[in-house]
């Protein structure tokens, strides 16, 4: 019995060990995919691609904090509770500054944008966000208003 038990505790640190970042992608339109976090002093950063998969160029607008329409904007959570929202979020398109507004940017069709995301404040004591809502809106897809989230979970830094 206790040779089970420690075969079965063994089996959930090795999945744990292995748990993969997933992507919910809310729109046909765009695509996101991760490719990496890491911890630079106090904050995270994240580098994620996005495709703008009609054939049209649009405008993107990615919303760091609350956009001036009042709409909610990106909220990330750690693996110890802790919530960064508003300007603790902060997003950059291509060679743009961080904002702590949105960061509006040009996205071809078909074609790859290399992004990144800085969750500022990171604490001490966190090793990985829980969860990550990455707020978008862009009228040329009729994504406006409420706008769409895309959620990044389970992402480990080092």
């Amino acid at each position: 019995m206790k040779r089970l038990f420690i075969s079965l505790v063994a089996l959930l640190l090795c999945a744990g060990a292995f748990a993969q970042t997933s992507v919910t992608t809310p729109s046909q339109n765009l695509k996101l995919q991760f490719k990496g976090a890491r911890l630079v002093g106090n904050d995270v950063e994240l580098t994620v691609l996005v495709t703008n998969l009609s054939s049209q160029e649009v405008v993107l607008n990615l919303v760091g904090g609350m956009y001036q329409t009042g709409m909610a904007g990106s909220v990330a959570y750690d693996n110890e509770g802790n919530v960064y929202e508003l300007g603790n979020i902060l997003v950059s398109v291509g060679n743009k500054s961080y904002t702590d507004q949105y960061c509006a940017g040009n996205f071809p069709g078909k074609v790859a944008v290399k992004c990144h995301v800085l969750v500022k404040g990171m604490a001490r004591e966190a090793s990985s966000l829980a969860k990550l809502k990455l707020c978008l809106l862009c009228p040329q897809l009729d994504i406006k208003n409420t706008g769409i989230c895309f959620e990044l979970n389970d992402v480990s830094f080092k």
